[in-house]
């Protein structure tokens, strides 16, 4: 079915996450004109494109946003980790066996996105366990009084609006019979393209609103970090070695977050190393590594997971 006003959510939500690029993607939309194809829940994840329309179910957002939820609480989870092996040189595995904190922490974190991948397998998500301190799904930021939700809340609409950017490049490529000749490198020109769209004209943008660049750009890079989550837990573990139709997980994070030119000190470090952890984490792989800083880190991390 076709919900009639799921085009402006969608030009909102774009629009929104990239605003000195506002009239650009109204322009490409107007040149384009994908529909929005809204179908009833179904296992799995439900966002594709072809050159006509982008189809998605409700189900699939609702795990969009709270796997953008989960993501931001793994700074809480993973940074104290971090930070305490960056301080006394420890190696990472090490560290973790004497941190008596971390249990619970962990636990919830890993129940979270346990909650997660029950979504994404079950046909519908209504019936499901939600995590009790992680809001519901809602489009008006103001009625989220906490402010650690207000911020997970930003981030993650980037995070959703890379995901429907991806899509609207598929689109493009199919309309102008100008994709690449082998699918998985049309998916990473996809999200090239995407992260283009959300961080290239930062500076314009910055200017123009008496902004701090370095300010903006961490956070536009932290809603990256938050879409390469996204993209892991999204992804079959069978397919995160890459497929026929998909590169390497481990190579569409690199092309979200690892290139970013942030100082080494920007706060969207730690949070992208701590995601990464928490990804090792779940995948019960070692992390032996003393970590000379967050940058550093999240480079290391992504290496170990090619």
């Amino acid at each position: 079915m076709t919900v009639p006003d799921t085009k402006s959510m969608v030009l909102d939500l774009l629009r929104g996450a990239a605003p000195e690029r506002a009239d650009e993607i109204s322009a490409l939309w107007r040149r384009y004109r994908p529909e929005f194809e809204v179908v009833p829940d179904r296992a799995g994840i439900t966002m594709n494109a072809n050159k006509h329309r982008i189809q998605f179910d409700l189900k699939t957002l609702e795990v969009l946003w709270l796997i953008g939820f989960c993501g931001w609480k793994s700074i809480e989870t993973y940074t104290p980790l971090i930070l305490t092996a960056m301080l006394t040189q420890g190696v990472i595995d090490e560290v973790l066996v004497t941190d008596q904190d971390l249990g619970p922490f962990e636990q919830d974190y890993k129940h979270r996105i346990v909650i997660a991948h029950s979504f994404i397998d079950s046909d519908n998500s209504v019936f499901g366990e939600w995590p009790p301190d992680i809001p519901r799904p809602q489009s008006d930021r103001a009625s989220l009084k906490d402010a650690q939700d207000q911020a997970a809340f930003d981030l993650t609409c980037m995070a959703s609006a890379y995901v429907f950017l991806h899509e609207f490049r598929h689109v493009m490529f199919a309309q102008d019979g100008s994709a690449p000749s082998r699918r998985p490198e049309e998916e990473l020109a996809c999200d090239v393209w995407a992260r283009g769209i959300l961080t290239d004209k930062l500076a314009v943008y910055a200017k123009g609103h008496g902004h701090d660049y370095q300010r903006v750009l961490n956070k536009r890079a932290m809603g990256m970090a938050l879409g390469s989550l996204i993209l892991h837990t999204i992804t079959p573990p069978h397919a995160r070695w890459g497929t026929g139709e998909y590169p390497p997980i481990a190579e569409r994070m690199d092309a979200l977050i690892k290139g970013s030119n942030l100082p080494d000190n920007a706060s969207f470090w730690m949070l992208a190393a701590s995601i990464l952890v928490g990804v090792m984490r779940q995948s019960h792989r070692p992390i032996d590594i003393a970590p000379q800083g967050a940058k550093a880190l999240v480079a290391e991390l992504i290496e170990r997971m090619r």
